[in-house]
């Protein structure tokens, strides 16, 4: 559970117990208001990105009359400061899809990207161990396309060992075309990785790209998990152990079957929600709810010496 999510539900008990007025005055405060324009005009858009994006097809129209109606109802009249919105929003959408994905985020810096309190800076780590055993390590959230180039240059350093370890037990979120792209240095090109579905039923394939540096297909490959992996780093895992191209070590990941976006809603006010879900290409399976089970299932402290162990066997 993310740290906003946390306040969510701590907001909650308070308004059992009548506090909520004080909260929302504390969290209130320091914060510029969003105009009254600029909410509606957030409100509109938000509505507009539900109907054409949203994937739950079970919670799409409920989702658009409620916002309709709060509208209606003049629950959003007046200026908000950020993190009475939140609250705001979050809890309506909350109430009526029981969907923890969407989340109402602040845009801030030149390029508008959105941004939250608990967001982790990303980094790669490569090294050369023992054996000429190839180590990466994914931590924290990777979302702007330069990670590409990055996952790129991880790549080309990793390309003169004799096998490869992953390690994603710290890996944050990330999104879809990055893990395309990361994806189709072991795959070979163009061949389906998934099966996308989008909201309103529409499917296409997901297939590998053309890459500089791709991985060779007798090279052994470990992934190292824990129950922390979530999304789109599931999905690296679970395509790989489908096509017998790795081997996973570690515990279950957490089993998060949907993909995010990011939308802009207005000029300061940016929403995460699902918009896609992705399946095995042949066999229509996912890791949702499940998660992605390992091949070797050991504890997530010591899932990186058994990966490391099951490298050096292998060679």
């Amino acid at each position: 559970m993310t740290f906003a999510k946390r306040i969510l539900l701590l907001v909650f008990i308070l308004q059992l117990g009548g506090l909520i007025p004080a909260l929302a005055l504390a969290l209130a405060a320091d914060e510029p208001l969003l105009s009254e324009q600029e909410v509606q005009s957030a409100m509109t858009r938000l509505v507009s990105v539900v109907e054409k994006k949203y994937i739950r097809e079970d919670a799409r129209q409920d989702t658009v009359e409620l916002l309709n109606t709060a509208q209606q109802r003049g629950e959003l009249n007046g200026p908000f400061s950020f993190g009475r919105l939140k609250i705001k929003l979050e809890s309506l959408l909350y109430s009526v899809s029981q969907d923890s994905n969407f989340e109402l985020h602040w845009r801030s810096g030149l390029n508008g990207s959105a941004m939250a309190s608990d967001e982790l800076p990303g980094t790669l780590q490569t090294q050369m161990l023992d054996g000429d055993i190839g180590y990466l390590a994914v931590d924290g959230d990777l979302f702007d396309t330069h990670w590409q180039a990055e996952i790129d240059k991880a790549m080309a350093f990793l390309a003169g060992s004799q096998a490869i370890v992953i390690d994603l037990r710290s890996a944050g979120m990330s999104s879809l075309p990055l893990s395309q792209h990361f994806l189709s240095h072991f795959m070979p090109e163009g061949q389906p990785l998934s099966m996308v579905t989008l909201a309103h039923q529409q499917r296409t394939p997901l297939l590998a790209q053309p890459v500089a540096n791709p991985v060779r297909s007798d090279k052994p490959l470990f992934i190292v998990t824990s129950p922390f992996v979530a999304g789109s780093w599931e999905f690296v895992a679970f395509t790989l152990q489908q096509a017998d191209r790795a081997t996973i070590v570690g515990m279950p990941t957490i089993g998060l079957g949907y993909m995010t976006t990011v939308e802009q809603l207005s000029e300061h006010l940016s929403m995460v929600m699902a918009y896609a879900e992705l399946q095995h290409p042949q066999t229509g399976d996912s890791w949702k709810y499940s998660g992605v089970i390992p091949d070797v299932q050991t504890d997530a402290d010591q899932a990186m010496s058994v990966a490391l162990e099951l490298a050096t066997e292998a060679l």
